[in-house]
């Protein structure tokens, strides 16, 4: 699960999508999008591999992404009035176990840069704890794991 970081917008953006991963890397999605390098495994949607669906949503106002394992989560979000627009499964992953991964996986930890009020919401997710300081040091609140990647 690619990620990318746009130096304009200062938002984070994932995708599972190869093609679309080299569209963005091509201009597609407008200009300031690099790869970070910090991307995960996870399995391919639609597939009987171990894991649960992780729904994808977008938001035109904060120009945004978000990712979600949790049912509840994501059905609240398909909602109209939620403001976020369901864009269908994106992959496949395990769940944390009281905020824990089993072995053989790695955290995926989420953010969220609290920004609602300036309509510039974005969420980061990131396997590397040492973002999650960073992060959190220029205002960013964690969100504990999210996922629980496959071990590369």
């Amino acid at each position: 699960v690619y990620e990318f970081f746009n130096v304009d917008l200062k938002h984070y953006f994932r995708t599972a999508d190869s093609v679309e991963a080299t569209a963005i890397d091509n201009g597609s999605a407008g200009p300031g999008w690099s790869r970070t390098g910090d991307d995960f495994v996870a399995y391919i949607a639609g597939t009987a591999s171990p894991g649960f669906d992780v729904c994808r949503f977008y938001t035109f106002g904060a120009n945004s992404h978000f990712y979600t394992v949790e049912v509840p989560e994501c059905a609240a979000l398909k909602n109209p009035a939620s403001g976020w627009v369901y864009e269908g499964i994106s992959f496949r992953i395990n769940k944390p176990a009281a905020s824990s991964c089993l072995a053989g996986t790695v955290p995926v930890y989420r953010l969220y840069n609290d920004r609602f009020a300036f309509n510039d919401s974005n969420h980061r997710f990131t396997t590397n704890a040492g973002n999650v300081t960073a992060l959190q040091a220029q205002g960013w609140k964690s969100e504990g794991v999210a996922f629980c990647a496959v071990a590369d």
